[in-house]
């Protein structure tokens, strides 16, 4: 008797899920953790340092994941991972790197070269070291997509609105 009651004791408390609390001064929190869920809509790799803008949110092309490659001697080089979310290979698209300030303007432009005959699904890495201006510690990397050349979809993004996307993304991630 006293075996049996003790059985049900321990299976009733097997039977609950475990209490979760949230804490805020977590160190090191898991993926399912609120905090992380607030930036499910960009990029792997966004930081305030580096990150992407949607240019052509109807196109093929997606920007992935973005990062800062640090080495040895510096300066960085960053990289930059796309992917063709269409069903139809896409014959050529490019990639242009901006160097933003703390406030959200553009500095400099630097086009990477054009990816060639990128199958569907298929994901590029390219890596590159910014050439057209001196990276101050403050500055950001940001990626997107200029143009768009391929059989049932062609475009090229309209600086104006590139502009105004990378300063309310650059708003929103703020620097340090």
């Amino acid at each position: 008797m006293k075996s049996t009651v003790v059985l049900v004791l321990l299976l009733g408390t097997q039977a609950q899920p475990p209490i979760r609390i949230l804490n805020p001064t977590n160190p090191n929190p898991v993926p399912s953790d609120a905090r992380m869920m607030q930036f499910e809509q960009e990029a792997k790799g966004t930081t305030w340092r580096v990150f992407t803008v949607d240019s052509l949110p109807d196109g093929p092309i997606a920007v992935v994941e973005v990062n800062e490659v640090r080495q040895h001697n510096p300066p960085s080089t960053w990289a930059v991972h796309v992917t063709n979310r269409d069903l139809e290979p896409v014959a050529s698209f490019t990639i242009v790197a901006a160097v933003v300030d703390i406030t959200g303007e553009i500095k400099a432009i630097q086009p990477l070269p054009p990816i060639k005959n990128l199958k569907p699904g298929q994901v590029q890495r390219r890596e590159t070291r910014i050439r057209v201006t001196v990276i101050a510690p403050t500055d950001r990397v940001v990626f997107y997509v200029r143009d768009v050349i391929g059989e049932r979809w062609s475009g090229r993004a309209s600086e104006s609105d590139v502009a105004a996307l990378i300063k309310s993304t650059a708003q929103r991630l703020p620097v340090p």
